[in-house]
């Protein structure tokens, strides 16, 4: 059975055989249960949370076609 050591800021490795084992990579969410005075780490299903760098460009293509400035011209006059 692999071991670990927590860290004094109470971080710990998880032993490569068990990244291997479970596929985990940098980056991946793990759950985390305290059980029975174990403590249960899970890899979750839930993929990284979204920043807002990843909503960037985010629904560009219906603008594909659209002359910006023709819009704001028309959004303007609308007012």
């Amino acid at each position: 059975m692999p071991l670990t050591k927590v860290s004094h800021k109470f971080q710990v490795v998880i032993p490569k055989e068990i990244r291997e084992l479970l596929c985990i990579s940098k980056g991946d969410i793990l759950e985390v249960y305290g059980k029975n005075h174990e403590v249960i780490m899970k890899k979750s299903e839930v993929k990284n949370p979204l920043s807002l760098r990843d909503l960037k460009g985010l629904g560009k293509e219906i603008w594909k076609d659209v002359d910006v400035e023709d819009y704001i011209k028309k959004e303007r006059e609308s007012w």
